[in-house]
């Protein structure tokens, strides 16, 4: 297993929470998220990432929860590459077809930094291929169905949204699972694949982008909205993992092992080897939410205390003095008037 867990855009989830909300309510849903160990409230928003085994995790308990073995089925339908942000608009902005999966596939490391995303060139046609880093994952059924989504959305903004794939490759065994993809997008389906793909015929790689408007996305643009890819290192990771979830003060090493899927003890071999204490991350990422709470928003001292679980306001205030050699209320000040 390697040191650091694969990586994707929180992004990558799409409207497929909004969806699942909605099909098993309140409670229900805030248990996926818990199952996955995110935080339900957490940001979906370009450069926000989150360990592909929670986004395997979501998926595996919103279908057991539905009942559903085949909600993955049911999610691609909902999932397109125009809920990724700046990541999709550069994508779909391409003078061609061809030329958008092209860009989708240099720049898929920004968006999850083990999945790979190809074009095969065949005789008539061209395979675009998806895989999955976290492949094997209790959830990786439902991933699998649901990548179609944002595969065949590429195409369907170019060739209208009644277009279907010449055929399309699944690496699921189940026959249920073939027959009802058949159903869902009207083509043959393959199953026993290495990877998750559609085939695209040459005739149609070459359509021009339906939309007129100037195209204004570059790559540059890309790379800074995405922060320029998921965090590498183990401790980039867990000071996003933290973030995530506010820099509260019972956010403890048990959980993050747990979002990342391996034990608190290896966990904390990989924090001793960078030579990281795991209490002074934890501070230094509340001590930086702190800083974006008095510089960003109008949360008193004592909310912002309340907030970041301190079980007084004093005791932050101490905590922050200690940081950054000035109280809470007068780094406030100094940034609303730096002269």
């Amino acid at each position: 297993m390697p040191d650091t867990p694969s990586m994707t855009v929180a992004e990558a989830m799409g409207s497929i929470p909004e969806v699942i909300g909605e099909r098993l309510g309140t409670r229900e849903f805030a248990r996926c998220f818990s199952d996955a160990g995110l935080q339900s409230d957490f940001h979906i928003q370009t450069g926000n990432y989150i360990p592909e085994v929670a986004l395997d995790r979501f998926l595996h308990s919103a279908a057991r929860r539905a009942g559903d073995d085949f909600l993955g089925a049911s999610l691609a339908q909902s999932v397109s590459v125009q809920d990724y942000g700046v990541w999709g608009d550069y994508v779909l902005e391409a003078p061609t077809l061809l030329s958008a999966m092209s860009r989708a596939s240099s720049i898929i490391h920004l968006h999850a930094d083990n999945d790979t995303l190809k074009l095969r060139r065949r005789h008539k046609s061209v395979r675009f291929e998806y895989g999955f880093a976290e492949r094997g994952g209790k959830g990786y059924r439902q991933i699998a169905m649901a990548a179609l989504g944002p595969l065949t959305s590429i195409p369907r903004y170019f060739l209208g949204q009644s277009w279907k794939p010449q055929k399309i490759g699944i690496d699921l065994e189940a026959r249920g699972a073939v027959r009802r993809l058949e159903r869902e997008f009207d083509c043959a389906v393959r199953a026993h694949d290495s990877v998750v793909s559609i085939e695209i015929p040459n005739s149609e790689l070459l359509t021009a982008n339906p939309t007129t408007a100037p195209r204004r996305t570059t790559r540059e643009d890309v790379f800074r909205a995405c922060s320029g890819g998921p965090p590498k290192g183990i401790v980039p990771i867990m000071e996003q993992l933290l973030l995530q979830r506010g820099g509260i003060e019972d956010t403890g090493l048990e959980s993050l092992a747990e979002a990342i899927n391996v034990s608190k003890r290896t966990l904390q071999r990989r924090l001793d080897r960078e030579g990281i204490d795991f209490r002074s991350l934890s501070l230094s990422v509340r001590m930086r939410r702190a800083q974006e709470l008095l510089a960003g928003t109008d949360l008193g001292v004592s909310d912002i205390a309340t907030h970041l679980e301190y079980s007084t306001p004093g005791h932050f205030a101490r905590a922050f003095r200690q940081s950054f050699d000035v109280a809470p209320s007068q780094y406030r000040n100094n940034v609303a008037n730096p002269d």
